[in-house]
């Protein structure tokens, strides 16, 4: 009996981590994902979609972004830009949203204010927000605002990027873009 007893606790006691890790991160079945707002529009590529503002447009990219829109109005000598990178990654999108986050906790140049957890397209992860210094890629010092999902092996992640005095201004933009971010399951 006491055998069994101690056979049983190591299989709860192995199970557990798993179990809850899974149960904690499960997608959000009920899910709903949110109306397209007014002015905005849905673009795609391979493997996730995102609304944006209408009248942003397609910028060419020099760095590991996939895609990217920017606003062609200014602030602060900087236009206001949304980009969507992708990159292998076989675990959960929170796992992902955590890595991305401590990626960017290792980053001289960038301040992390804000990490909170969220649910989009009913995955939970993080929604971060994050204070740029000015360096090479940027005269202005800007922030941004992303968010980390995970589907089918790739890890994808969107990201509003706006001046740093004008980022209160297009809040409610990037919120708008950051939940609407969905990707293939």
């Amino acid at each position: 009996m006491p055998r069994l007893g101690v056979l049983a606790l190591v299989a709860l006691t192995l199970a557990a981590p798993s179990g809850c890790r899974r149960s904690r991160h499960s997608r959000v079945t009920s899910f709903t994902p949110p109306p397209l707002p007014a002015g905005f529009v849905e673009r795609s590529g391979s493997g996730w979609r995102v609304d944006v503002p209408s009248t942003w447009r397609d910028v060419a990219q020099k760095d590991v972004a996939v895609w990217a829109v920017a606003d062609p109005q200014t602030a602060d000598d900087f236009h206001a830009k949304v980009f969507v990178l992708t990159e292998p990654f076989v675990a959960d999108s929170y796992d992902y949203a955590q890595a991305s986050e401590a990626g960017l906790r290792k980053d001289a140049r960038a301040t992390v204010d804000v990490s909170r957890e969220d649910v989009v397209d009913g995955d939970p992860t993080l929604v971060m927000e994050t204070r740029w210094a000015s360096g090479p890629s940027s005269a202005v010092p800007y922030r941004t605002m992303q968010t980390a999902l995970s589907s089918r092996g790739t890890g994808y992640v969107v990201t509003c990027a706006i001046s740093a005095s004008a980022f209160e201004r297009y809040r409610s933009t990037c919120e708008a873009v950051v939940r609407s971010f969905a990707v293939e399951r």
